[in-house]
C-alpha cells in the first residue's frame, strides 16, 4: 500500500480520531482485510472526498458496523 503524507496543513473543524499509518495498516489487518488494489481506491477516493470536506457522519458508522456480522 503506497503511503501518502500531507504537504500542507489541514484544518479540521469536526471531531475526528487521527492514527499514524502503521497502526492504520495493523487495524485493517487486525480487521482481516488486507492490501488490495480495490482497497488502495477506496482509500484514494475517501482522502480525495475529505479534501473536498465530504465527510461520513458517526451515526452512519456506527450503524454500518453494527451491519457487519461477527
Amino acid at each position: 500500500m503506497s503511503k501518502i503524507y500531507a504537504q500542507k496543513p489541514i484544518t479540521i473543524n469536526h471531531p475526528m480520531v487521527l492514527i499514524p499509518v502503521e497502526e492504520y495498516e495493523l487495524l485493517l489487518k487486525e480487521a482481516g482485510f488486507s492490501p488490495t488494489p480495490k482497497l488502495d481506491k477506496e482509500i484514494t477516493r475517501a482522502r480525495k472526498r475529505f479534501k473536498k470536506g465530504k465527510t461520513v457522519r458517526w451515526e452512519k458508522i456506527k450503524n454500518d458496523i453494527k451491519k457487519i456480522p461477527h
